[in-house]
């Protein structure tokens, strides 16, 4: 399984990636990285490995959201330089193809831009994305998710959760949208106050105990074909079931303990009829622009 990796600053969900490849060499390669700005550690990491990078300046060229917000025009602006600067980037990705004579198989994003356009497109349930808060909260009605964008972790130890975990999901169109394929094991607070500084420690420790430890285990799984998502049967937010092994999971997919990061979590998971319809995942169906469907 061929994978072009995305990120925007440490190399930590990187790594987590390449220990896989170290692992399972016959499985997965790590054959690009792509960075949204220059100089960051990621990019050293990718260079001592041999890995190619593209390197953009996403705020150079695109401005920054925060400037945008509020402003109707500005924001419509922004999403219009964003979707053309990720267009670009499918353009560099595209001839890369063309020179390796092989396509990337999976996308996989520890980046920190919403990807809309032709590179969504293209990577069609190819690319998932890490995103530090859970996922699987849901709130209002309809229900949508709490806990998305960039303060996810902030805004959920602020409610008082005193608990947060990562969540490796299918990447759709919308704000951390897609479907949940598996979630890291729970990092506990064990500040007393929460503040600017604690959340970042606090983030800190979560990459280690959560999100590295998902990352491998869904990279792990979609190389080895174990995950898909049902054809027909979904949840009331749209999302489709992620099925495991041939096994429905529950929303927040495939729950990690915190001692087996290879251990899923046991819990009474209501099955469909649809089950036995899948769409699969595995690096041998990625080839083609749109992941195939199959029965079993």
């Amino acid at each position: 399984m061929h994978v072009a990796f995305f990120a925007s600053g440490g190399p930590g969900n990187l790594q987590a990636a390449l220990d896989v490849e170290t692992d399972r060499p016959d499985l997965v390669h790590i054959g690009l990285l792509v960075t949204d700005r220059p100089n960051i550690p990621a990019i050293e990491l990718a260079q001592s490995r041999g890995i190619p990078v593209l390197t953009g300046s996403f705020d150079v060229d695109c401005g920054r959201w925060s400037e945008a917000c509020g402003d109707a025009e500005a924001e419509q602006q922004y999403r219009v330089r964003a979707t053309r600067y990720h267009d670009h980037i499918l353009t560099l990705i595209k001839t890369q193809e063309e020179r390796l004579q092989w396509k990337f198989d999976l996308a996989v994003l520890a980046y920190r831009r919403w990807i809309h356009g032709d590179l969504l497109e293209y990577f069609h349930e190819r690319m998932i994305n890490q995103h530090p808060g859970d996922l699987s909260v849901l709130e209002g009605h309809p229900a949508v998710r709490r806990y998305i964008g960039l303060n996810a972790v902030s805004k959920a130890l602020n409610d008082g959760v005193g608990r947060t975990r990562t969540s490796t999901f299918l990447v759709r169109k919308g704000p951390d949208s897609g479907e949940i394929l598996c979630q890291g094991p729970w990092t506990r607070f064990s500040f007393k106050t929460v503040s600017n500084e604690t959340v970042h420690l606090h983030e800190d420790i979560q990459k280690r105990e959560s999100d590295w430890p998902a990352l491998r285990f869904a990279l792990s799984g979609l190389a080895l074909g174990k995950f898909g998502v049902a054809l027909k049967a979904k949840h009331p937010d749209g999302c489709k079931v992620v099925i495991y092994e041939g096994m429905d999971q529950p929303y927040r997919g495939v729950g990690l303990l915190p001692t087996e990061h290879d251990t899923l979590m046991t819990e009474d998971e209501r099955r469909t009829e649809e089950q036995s319809q899948v769409l699969n995942l595995s690096t041998k169906e990625l080839y083609e622009n749109t992941v195939g469907h199959r029965n079993r």
